[in-house]
C-alpha cells in the first residue's frame, strides 16, 4: 500500500525500520572484550602489590618504632606479608578473569 500523504509516508518509516532491525542486528555479534593491563599481566601486578605492601609495612614499622609502639605481625615480617599480598593478588586476578 503506497500512501501519498506526508503523514502516511512518515508512518511507514518506523514500521520499515522495525522489520529490518532484527535481521541486521542478529547478524552482528558484539566485539570481544580485550582484557585490561592487570588482567593481561597478573604476575607483574602481584609482584607490584607485594613490593608496595612490603614498602608500606617497612615505613609503618619505622614510624611505630619511633613512637615506641609494639609492632604487629605484618610490621615484624614485611617480606612475608608482601609475598602473601602478591600471591593473593595474583590468585584473585586469575580466578576472576574470564578466559
Amino acid at each position: 500500500m503506497i500512501l501519498r500523504t506526508r503523514k502516511g509516508a512518515l508512518a511507514l518509516i518506523p514500521a520499515a525500520l522495525a522489520l529490518l532491525a532484527p535481521a541486521t542486528f542478529a547478524q552482528t555479534a558484539a566485539p570481544a572484550h580485550r582484557p585490561n593491563f592487570i588482567q593481561r599481566h597478573p604476575t607483574m601486578t602481584g609482584i607490584g602489590a607485594g613490593l608496595a605492601t612490603h614498602h608500606a609495612l617497612k615505613v609503618s614499622a619505622q614510624n611505630a618504632k619511633m613512637h615506641h609502639r609494639k609492632l604487629n605481625f605484618a610490621e615484624r615480617h614485611p617480606t612475608l606479608a608482601g609475598i602473601g599480598a602478591g600471591t593473593i593478588t595474583r590468585h584473585e586476578i586469575k580466578a576472576h578473569t574470564a578466559h
